[in-house]
């Protein structure tokens, strides 16, 4: 099986990219140095009480176990439904950044909203997509067994 078959089978790009999407994040604010009060588009992290290893450590393993249940999804009976667990994680994940990002906007703390609002946001949708999606996989899952 190539990596390719694997990534582009039945339209799961999508769930491809918003894992690895988490994936880079968490690897990023991981990074040395203090990622978080270094750029000012954080503040609402700092605001939320939260830390590097606090975003990294759970979304690096989300991310890679949504990255595993794609790899295993066709050859375990019930990968659908671990693929609905993990885009409804995800949609939940990026709907939390997406309004961390915006909270200092919404508070007035800051003049203009940040790019992460509306990428997470849209992440967001897409996951719901996705569990959406996988959702009906698992209904014809059940019904071919």
């Amino acid at each position: 099986m190539r990596f390719s078959d694997v990534f582009l089978h039945h339209g799961r790009g999508l769930e491809w990219m918003t894992s690895a999407l988490l994936l880079v994040f968490a690897i990023t604010v991981a990074l040395p140095g203090d990622t978080l009060a270094e750029n000012p588009g954080f503040a609402g992290f700092l605001s939320a009480g939260l830390n590097e290893a606090a975003l990294a450590m759970p979304l690096s393993w989300i991310a890679l176990l949504r990255m595993a249940g794609l790899v295993v999804n066709g050859a375990w009976r019930r990968s659908p439904l671990l693929r609905m667990i993990g885009a409804v994680l995800g949609a939940g994940i990026f709907a939390f950044l997406a309004m961390i990002f915006a909270l200092p906007w919404c508070l007035g703390q800051q003049p203009a909203l940040g790019i992460g609002a509306g990428t997470c946001a849209v992440a967001c949708l897409f996951d719901l997509l996705a569990a959406y999606r996988t959702g009906a996989d698992a209904g014809h899952s059940e019904r071919a067994r």
